[in-house]
């Protein structure tokens, strides 16, 4: 199998999309992947990914694509007519997979409201066959999940101590995205019982863990003839929660694959394969981005690169790692946006997957245990990313940025790397890692369980189970070995070894002539703890490190107004880092 990265050109805005071709024995067959809105996109996309990888397997060629607005792909999705860009990439990425993969019948297959497009697909005779996998009937049923779901996390916000949104947002806030009042509009209007479809097509509805689907549109479809399947898609709900926690659903994968044998072999090509549809970059004004690859001795990374069309020597580039296990468009697709901007203005960036995560090879399995985040290889894979971005022709003078553990390796990274000048840490909750670090952590919490909130959380699952078992055990450990240590001894705590860490790793980076930033925002442990030990109040002694803080109390800056004032304070930072390599250069 191979697997190959691009953009849909032709009319409209270019379409990042990831074609998986099969190594040999090729059915004929394309499967065309259509992503869910929102937060649920980001949660599937390494599912959708090893989807597209188990049907390449089986001999079809898959094709995944960002919509327009979304991902990798141009545009903001603000941007107007946007449903109609949406349903304009959905056709042009099946025209691709028949006239550049060269396949005879496809099938398209959408994740929620990606459903509405395979749909259209069929509607139009663009595809032969579609599978709706959690797909509401109706449009606005969608849009009340989709505010349900906003509401529901506003209030857990809240809970934690998160303020309200300081202004009203135009449209639908959810998950970290805003459906804007077109898309709503436009979405709104949808009723698949009410579409026609040929006569010849096949469908498939794939219910959410057993719901079923909607038998209105089950009897509404059969009753015009339509050959309609349906399947009980458990899996669902252990997809679309946090990436790290995601599980693909690999019996759902084998119901469509079956249902999938079962329909008519595709007929032979009778022409060759046609070329043009195919760019390998997107340029938009001055600038450009490009899918890159890092082939290390293991593993193959993947990235995207965003650069203006005339480098400048000497300025510095913007390294983006992963946001914990989300890809690398960022968290809220911030990513995404601060590349280009600062591409624009002559800074180019690299977005990166490490091992497992987004598009790069390797077990994602692994980050159910926070620790493997930590794991020294993954550092050891930025520096051979930066040497590939290096040899690219990329200035050597990099800015490594990442949220949660991405700040880690970021961090990590500037200590152990001469070309990386600084580390842009965004809600990093560890610089150095320690086992026992969040038991510690815990410790300091306990006072919080007397507090009903905290119970409330604990037995609607917000805090995983195993957590506070570890905890438990930790506590009871510590307690027994202090009752058998000696007396007058006093062994330093773990706060007070990353306290020494932090201190140590500020003058290393001082002397090195690197810089340390850091942007927190309310509630984030490490933040509490390195102004407690009074290292954030030290400019004399480190004036390498610097710290903004900014309002809100959310780990991943999923309030849009938050998402503001991270870009706020994330300019800066990045204004200062390209002033001080002009006045070195």
């Amino acid at each position: 199998m191979s697997e190959r990265s691009f953009y849909l050109a032709g009319e409209g805005e270019a379409v990042f999309a990831s074609h998986h071709a099969p190594a040999s024995d090729a059915t004929g067959r394309g499967v065309l992947l259509l992503p869910p809105f929102g937060w649920e996109e980001t949660a599937t996309h390494r599912a959708r990914r090893d989807w597209a990888l188990h049907l390449a397997r089986r001999g079809h060629d898959a094709l995944r694509i960002d919509l327009p607005g979304t991902g990798d792909s141009a545009g903001d999705l603000a941007d107007p007519r946007r449903w109609e860009s949406w349903g304009a990439a959905a056709r042009r990425a099946a025209s691709w997979l028949r006239r550049e993969a060269g396949v005879t019948r496809v099938t398209a297959v959408g994740v929620g409201s990606g459903g509405y497009l395979a749909f259209g697909l069929l509607a139009e005779a663009r595809a032969e066959e579609a599978v709706l996998w959690g797909t509401p009937v109706t449009g606005k049923r969608f849009l009340r999940e989709l505010a349900a779901f906003g509401a529901l996390e506003a209030s857990r916000i809240a809970e934690a101590g998160g303020p309200p949104s300081p202004e009203r947002t135009q449209g639908i806030e959810a998950g970290g995205f805003v459906l804007p009042p077109e898309l709503e509009a436009a979405i709104a209007g949808i009723d698949l019982a009410d579409a026609s479809l040929p006569p010849s097509a096949r469908l498939l509805l794939v219910g959410r863990d057993g719901a079923g689907s909607s038998q209105r549109l089950v009897e509404a479809l059969r009753g015009r003839g339509v050959d309609v399947a349906t399947d009980d898609g458990h899996g669902y709900a252990a997809m679309v929660v946090q990436p790290d926690r995601a599980v693909a659903p690999h019996g759902v994968f084998d119901a469509v694959a079956a249902w999938l044998d079962a329909a008519p072999a595709p007929s032979p090509s009778l022409s060759e394969p046609s070329r043009g549809l195919a760019s390998p970059e997107l340029l938009a004004g001055a600038t450009r981005e490009r899918p890159i690859e890092v082939a290390l001795p293991s593993v193959r990374l993947r990235g995207v690169l965003a650069e203006p069309l005339n480098v400048e020597r000497g300025l510095p580039t913007l390294l983006f790692l992963n946001a914990g296990a989300i890809r690398r468009t960022g968290p809220n697709r911030l990513w995404v946006s601060w590349a280009r901007r600062w591409a624009a203005r002559g800074v180019p960036s690299v977005r990166l997957d490490l091992e497992g995560i987004g598009d790069a090879d390797g077990d994602d399995a692994r980050y159910r245990d926070v620790a493997r985040f930590h794991d020294e290889e993954l550092v050891k894979q930025v520096h051979a990313a930066v040497s590939a971005l290096v040899e690219l022709g990329l200035p050597a003078r990099f800015v490594a940025v990442g949220l949660c553990s991405g700040g880690y390796w970021a961090y990590q990274a500037a200590l152990a790397d001469e070309r990386v000048a600084a580390a842009v840490m965004v809600n990093t909750r560890v610089l150095q890692w320690h086992e026992h670090l969040e038991q510690a952590r815990d410790l300091r919490r306990t006072r919080l369980l007397v507090r009903p909130v905290t119970w409330k959380r604990l037995l609607r699952g917000d805090v995983p189970l195993r957590r506070w078992k570890g905890f438990a055990a930790w506590v009871a450990a510590r307690t027994l070995g202090r009752l058998g240590a000696r007396r007058g001894a006093s062994a330093p705590s773990i706060l007070e070894w990353q306290a020494r860490q932090a201190a140590a790793g500020f003058t290393s980076l001082r002397d090195a002539g690197r810089r340390a930033h850091f942007v927190f925002c309310d509630g984030e442990p490490l933040r509490d703890e390195l102004t407690e030990a009074g290292l954030l109040t030290h400019p004399e002694r480190w004036p390498n490190v610097s710290c903004r803080f900014i309002p809100g109390r959310e780990h991943t800056l999923k309030p849009v107004w938050m998402q503001r004032f991270a870009t706020t304070a994330f300019d800066d930072v990045v204004a200062a880092e390209v002033a001080l390599a002009e006045s070195t250069a």
